[in-house]
């Protein structure tokens, strides 16, 4: 018997697992050891099937085999047993297929199924489990002359499709939710875009951000110092560029949305400090410690004053502010975040 299965789960195994990335390439890899993943699938609970005066049993006894990375599929066995109506009933049917517990006109029966589990970037960018049964081995079907498995007929087939395309579904919420439970933070990882298998490990790939790093504007502070100031952050809803200054009044610009404080900064020259100038070209706000706005001035941008000032090598206390680019809207963004708070 084999079926085709869909299930949409697995997207948050990574929270528990490494994160590697760098700002520039605004991307991670998160590892996941195999034993983390049998761990994972042992752990799920049973899951119950019936159809009512037909049959009704359970799923269980998850287990990872191994990982082929031949074929980018993790191996994946289960067990069900439960007890069916028997269409033809008999001494002989009794005796090989009746329990003491199981009720008079019902038979027991018990599959071993073993699956082979594919994982993909979905079209929602979230992970998507293809699994297809690889091989059912009946336990408790096959008894003197074959009478029980014969009685079965049919209902064995709707029993193994109502099993892979109706069961999968709850598996697969079951599976989603112990994942969820355990990494609620799943989300800051960003837009899962690939994997890669291998014997001992599965490693997920995330695009965290579209937007570009541009590196290191200068070292501020992430909570209020003495003799720092907010530089708050504005959102300008037009054009969607971001404006940056220590007024706490909006800017010139009708309907700018305060965004917050987005660090803490001086507002006069200390030693170790040096200005952070503003250039801008209308739909963008180009920040930056080069005197010559790193010749914006060729690309229309012009020179606007210096918005506050910053350190320009690490400082005790001090944090990153770094700078990202926009490539669809050609404009920039700052912020402590190193992936750029995750913006699609």
């Amino acid at each position: 018997m084999s079926g085709r299965w869909r299930w949409s789960a697995l997207g948050a195994l990574a929270l528990l697992a490494m994160v590697e990335g760098r700002a520039a390439r605004a991307s991670a890899d998160v590892r996941l050891g195999k034993d983390f993943i049998a761990g994972i699938i042992e752990k799920l609970p049973p899951v119950g099937f019936e159809r009512p005066a037909q049959y009704h049993g359970m799923v269980h006894s998850f287990r990872l085999i191994a990982i082929d990375s031949r074929s980018r599929q993790l191996l994946i066995a289960c067990k069900i047993d439960g007890e069916f109506r028997a269409p033809v009933n008999g001494p002989i049917s009794d005796r090989v297929a009746r329990s003491p517990r199981t009720p008079e006109g019902w038979r027991r029966f018990g599959f071993d199924v073993r699956a082979r589990v594919n994982v993909e970037p979905g079209g929602d960018a979230a992970p998507r489990f293809h699994i297809g049964i690889d091989q059912v081995k009946r336990r408790d079907l096959d008894g003197a002359s074959g009478l029980v498995a014969k009685a079965l007929g049919q209902l064995f087939d709707d029993l193994i499709t109502q099993f892979a395309n109706s069961r999968a579904s709850s598996l697969g919420d079951r599976l989603n939710a112990e994942v969820v439970r355990r990494v609620a933070l799943f989300k800051e990882y960003g837009v899962f875009c690939g994997i890669e298998y291998s014997q001992n490990d599965l490693i997920l790939h995330f695009d965290l951000t579209r937007l570009r790093g541009e590196g290191i504007v200068g070292y501020v502070f992430a909570e209020e110092r003495p003799g720092t100031v907010p530089l708050y952050r504005w959102l300008h809803p037009g054009d969607r560029s971001h404006y940056y200054t220590i007024r706490p009044n909006a800017p010139d610009r009708p309907r700018a949305v305060g965004e917050g404080v987005a660090c803490y900064v001086l507002d006069h020259r200390v030693p170790d400090a040096v200005p952070l100038y503003r250039w801008s070209n209308g739909s963008d706000h180009l920040y930056t410690t080069a005197l010559d706005g790193e010749h914006a001035g060729r690309l229309g941008y012009k020179h606007r004053g210096v918005t506050c000032f910053v350190f320009h090598d690490p400082q005790p206390g001090t944090v990153p502010l770094y700078r990202f680019f926009d490539p669809r809207r050609r404009q920039h963004f700052y912020t402590l975040h190193p992936y750029a708070e995750f913006l699609k």
